[in-house]
């Protein structure tokens, strides 16, 4: 906006120097006209540097200024039959309550306000006894010391008004959307900002939370065990079973944080390789086939890619065990898990269906949030811990690809990943 200020200074200063050229030019004949008569008593600042060159002066019929004349005392000279005077051999005067101001005689042409407008005046002074102009109603000549050469500047300032206005006015508007601008953008920009704070904030407060209760179990259960000191391994077992548990889920909690601050901080890099999509999907589905029988679910893979893809194999091994034991975990016995891998315009759709319990709407919203589980209740249950599918998020970003998650019909929830080629 600085930079537009000076801008439309140094526009408006250059107009109003061109708009007051054409009037400047009518006061400068006169100037000259007297001065080639010797009858100036000292140069004026009205274009010097053109006046050493000449100017073409005329008749004062081909002139379109007038003349303000003043005697020694600074008095206006006015003379009452102002149509005489413009039919006499004098040079035109005219009849206007205007104060002589001698300091003017040191300036260029100056624009100053009157009763009817605005003149644009030259102020001249004369050598003594050389000019004599009528005076009064009876025209009775009287020798004059000072004048103001004007010409009607009063259309003049009126437009370098409205060209002044219009340059405030499409500054005001244009700084008034630029402000705008910067507010769109500034708030566009804090986005992420803002949600990456956010998002560290619940991750600490999370964090802590998930890190308290297993330490708590873990401390609880330890000193239990301290009040018992002839019981044997065999009497503590249940204690020292489900501290393990807790110690596992640590382990896998820790694992899970540090794979997440390795995505924020772009520690961890992806590393594609040709890849054979049916072999691959099928030694990931071999161990949950196995625990699908077990549960009594059945886990089916269909695979419809007749090439090799690019694929970073740990990372994708590692969104299909999480996609895995999510759809196993929160699906009932008899329920169906199938993944399935296809080509559709140039990517690659890998697609984990089941007919488990499904997911609300509301939570489809967060799901990919950090931490957020429907019920914790089930979730700690089954051991998880709320970061399973935001590093499946991660890894499919890191891919350039899209994680959508959605109904499965009758029953049951679909996570669909699609990965470019």
């Amino acid at each position: 906006m600085a930079i537009f200020a000076i801008l439309a200074g140094v526009i408006f200063w250059n107009y109003s120097n061109s708009i007051y050229s054409n009037s400047d030019k009518v006061l400068e004949q006169y100037v000259n006209y007297y001065r080639q008569t010797n009858l100036l008593s000292q140069p004026t600042l009205s274009n010097n540097k053109k006046d050493q060159h000449g100017s073409p002066v005329g008749s004062f019929d081909d002139f379109r200024g007038k003349l303000l004349y003043y005697d020694k005392n600074q008095k206006q000279i006015i003379s009452e039959n102002v149509d005489t005077l413009a039919q006499s051999a004098s040079a035109p005067t005219f009849k206007m309550n205007v104060a002589f101001d001698s300091l003017d005689l040191d300036l260029p042409p100056q624009t100053v306000k009157t009763s009817k407008g605005y003149i644009r005046a030259q102020a001249i002074k004369f050598k003594d006894n050389t000019l004599m102009v009528p005076s009064g109603s009876d025209n009775q000549m009287t020798y004059a010391k000072y004048a103001y050469v004007f010409v009607d500047a009063t259309d003049t300032v009126i437009n370098l008004r409205h060209f002044q206005d219009l340059i405030i006015w499409s500054f005001a508007f244009a700084f008034g959307l630029a402000v705008m601008f910067a507010f769109v953008i500034s708030r566009h920009n804090m986005k992420p900002i803002l949600k990456a704070w956010q998002q560290q904030q619940d991750f600490v407060n999370n964090a802590a939370h998930e890190l308290r209760t297993p330490m708590s179990v873990i401390q609880g259960k330890l000193e239990t065990m301290l009040t018992k000191p002839d019981s044997t391994v065999r009497d503590q077992s249940e204690a020292i079973i489900l501290s393990l548990s807790e110690v596992r889920r640590l382990n896998s909690l820790t694992n899970n944080m540090l794979t997440l601050a390795k995505t924020g901080s772009n520690m961890t890099k992806i590393e594609k390789e040709p890849t054979d999509v049916a072999s691959f999907l099928n030694k990931i589905m071999t161990p949950y086939r196995e625990m699908g029988d077990l549960e009594g679910k059945l886990v089916e893979l269909d695979v419809n890619v007749d090439r090799s893809v690019a694929l970073d194999r740990k990372r994708i091994h590692q969104l299909l065990v999480l996609l895995l034991d999510n759809a196993l975990k929160y699906s009932d016995t008899g329920a169906t898990v199938k993944v399935s891998a296809v080509i559709e315009k140039k990517r690659l759709v890998l697609t984990v269906a089941d007919t488990g319990r499904g997911i609300s709407n509301e939570a489809k919203k967060h799901i990919f949030d950090r931490f957020y589980r429907e019920d914790k209740t089930g979730n700690r249950e089954t051991g998880g811990t709320g970061l399973g599918l935001s590093i499946a998020e991660w890894i499919v970003q890191a891919h350039n690809g899209r994680i959508i998650v959605s109904d499965n019909q009758p029953q049951g929830t679909i996570f669909k990943v699609s990965l470019p080629l």
